[in-house]
């Protein structure tokens, strides 16, 4: 990074903020990043973390024996000028001592114009945590506004870092591409909205979202383990069987958040890999508190009061962790706490993309595309649908992916028409066409493909009747959701009228029926919906109705299909055992529709060129 930036740097204010005295011989500005309207600076001084370290006994919880501090410059004519130049103390005051080493001392402090609550800024200071000693200013202007602010710590965690792992997660993100500040947004705005569904002000409002567990296929044999995404919405955590829980007091507008984690253990973590534990949950997930695991079920019993009225809000129909339902079960026997569900107002927050989520989502869904054109290019008769299914995974992981989003159907010929066939056994034949619906996660978010295509590389005049046929009718889908923006269940109707109507011209079914029938005969032939919201989960927020309003920030598929079976004699001969899909991940905006997955193939001409270009597999 350049030593300037924006010109809006200039010439303003600025706040230094130091833990220890420091000489100029034995600390040293290391780092510095701009991220908006935030300058930061950190500053090291080697002796004072030897010192520190050597006294308290807690040298495990500093790298490299370096005492942390981070100070945000944000007054000189340009940010080169103060790169490395002397701090001077105008004024100084003294801050509360925090009399705990339990935590990496890592000071923190942005500011920002966003807010003209500049009087506030000495209160907002009080709340960090830090053992900050003197807080050194020049006078503020009433355009400035000081706020705690959370950094990633160093050392092995639970999850990739930017430390640890710099190739995934960028400086700054507590997760690849979303920073700590937008999840704390989120839980903000998940309280706030809570909050305001029940009027009645005197309810204390406690909050309990579990992580996912780890699931077992066999003894001590674990499957691949997947966070529960409402988990991972407001808390960017990747370790199972942990608990978010927001306790929002009455009559106040503030909130505590607090995570129970499993605690740093050396003979779990020889087995199961890092923790990242209770110490540095608190700076690396951005929360108020972090408590041990093993502690949730007193601390519930502890804070669900026997008399006061209460709100618990808690998913219970569908438990994502035994023990956490358990120990809410036990807490709700008598009382007058009220249960209330969270998960419809989540769904609701998640189902519209934050510009993060969609960038997110850019890039999976790139990932799935290239993945099914290489699947293409290495189609040909006599290669196995097993083939194919490695072929794709192998193309999403080696492209960033961390697996398939859920396992993929590759079906060729009449095998297709068993819609969720994922057996992917059988020898691809030359007078086939395969139908393969695939896509990737990456990082929770998911892509979501479907395509169709010829094996021998050309496709029959029957086959490509049909073919052309579905990908018309989901074009006309995809012109309907950025002209109209109607309703999933809307959709779902247009493409039954749009099917039947094409089926009808083309002679495969009856041109005397209309209407409801119509209707009916074209979802007989296409038994599935259209369209799904897509996400963090493949089938996204299933707690928003398909008939909720379509809005801009939403991604959704857009999927019509045609099976005819074998034995199905209303069409005719020569186009039944016949199945195809064609599948495309849309982002509605303001200007309208964007397919994220247009780079995957579905032209025929394109298809056709791809098909078979490749020779990877070994016969």
């Amino acid at each position: 990074m350049h030593h300037r930036f924006h010109p809006i740097y200039h010439s303003i204010q600025y706040l230094y903020l130091l833990n220890v005295k420091t000489r100029k011989d034995d600390s040293s500005v290391i780092s510095y990043r701009c991220d908006y309207d935030t300058i930061t600076y950190t500053v090291v001084n080697l002796a004072a973390a030897r010192k520190w370290a050597g006294s308290t006994g807690k040298i495990a919880h500093l790298t490299e024996y370096r005492y942390e501090v981070t100070a945000f410059a944000v007054s000189f004519r340009s940010v080169s000028e103060s790169y490395g130049g002397p701090l001077t103390h105008h004024s100084r005051t003294r801050l509360p001592s925090l009399h705990s080493h339990s935590i990496t001392p890592l000071l923190t402090l942005s500011v920002s114009y966003s807010n003209p609550r500049a009087a506030k800024w000495y209160s907002k200071l009080r709340q960090m945590k830090h053992k900050a000693r003197y807080l050194s200013t020049i006078d503020t202007t009433p355009e400035m506004k000081a706020v705690s602010h959370f950094s990633i710590p160093r050392g092995v965690m639970g999850q990739p870092t930017c430390y640890t792992h710099p190739h995934l997660v960028e400086p700054g993100h507590l997760t690849c591409g979303i920073t700590q500040a937008e999840f704390r947004e989120r839980r903000d705005s998940f309280v706030n909205k809570l909050a305001t569904e029940v009027q009645n002000i005197h309810k204390t409002h406690i909050i309990v979202i579990p992580a996912a567990s780890k699931q077992y296929m066999s003894d001590k044999i674990p499957y691949v383990f997947r966070q529960n995404s409402d988990f991972f919405y407001l808390t960017g955590c990747l370790e199972p069987s942990a608990v978010l829980v927001l306790l929002k007091p009455s009559q106040t507008e503030s909130y505590k958040s607090i995570m129970f984690v499993h605690e740093k253990d050396t003979e779990a973590e020889l087995w199961e890999g890092p923790r990242t534990g209770c110490t540095a949950a608190v700076q690396l997930f951005a929360v108020d508190e972090a408590r041990p695991i093993e502690n949730f079920p007193s601390f519930l019993r502890q804070i669900v009061p026997s008399s006061k009225p209460s709100i618990l809000w808690y998913h219970n129909e569908s438990p994502v962790n035994l023990n956490v339902h358990n120990t809410v079960c036990n807490v709700l026997n008598g009382g007058t706490t009220t249960l209330a569900d969270p998960l419809k107002t989540l769904h609701f927050m998640r189902v519209l993309k934050t510009p993060a989520e969609i960038e997110l989502m850019k890039e999976t869904c790139e990932i799935g595309s290239q993945s099914m054109n290489t699947a293409m290019a290495c189609t040909k008769p006599g290669v196995s649908e097993a083939s194919l299914n490695a072929i794709l995974e192998y193309s999403c992981r080696t492209a960033g992916a961390e697996h398939l989003a859920f396992p993929p159907v590759v079906a060729g010929g009449a095998r297709g028409t068993h819609i969720h066939y994922i057996t992917n056994n059988q020898i691809l034949l030359a007078d086939e066409m395969v139908l393969v619906d695939s896509g990737s996660q990456r990082w929770l978010y998911t892509s979501d493909i479907s395509r169709t295509w010829p094996v021998s590389g050309k496709f029959s005049s029957h086959h490509r009747i049909l073919y052309e046929l579905v990908l018309n009718v989901q074009k006309r889908l995809i012109d309907i959701l950025g002209e109209h923006r109607p309703p999933l269940d809307q959709l779902f109707n247009h493409m039954c009228r749009l099917l039947g109507k094409h089926l009808q011209e083309e002679g495969i079914i009856s041109r005397n029926i209309d209407g409801h029938e119509l209707i009916s005969c074209a979802f007989r032939l296409c038994p599935h919906h259209v369209s799904h919201y897509l996400g963090m989960d493949v089938h996204d927020t299933p707690l928003v109705r398909r008939a909720a309003p379509v809005q801009s920030n939403m991604i959704v598929t857009v999927e019509p299909g045609i099976y005819t079976r074998p034995e199905d004699e209303t069409v005719p001969p020569e186009f039944r055992g016949v199945a195809i899909r064609i599948e495309d991940d849309v982002l509605l905006t303001d200007e309208g529709p964007v397919v994220l997955t247009n780079s995957c193939m579905k032209e025929v001409n394109d298809i056709e060129a791809l098909v078979g270009k490749h020779d990877i597999i070994r016969q």
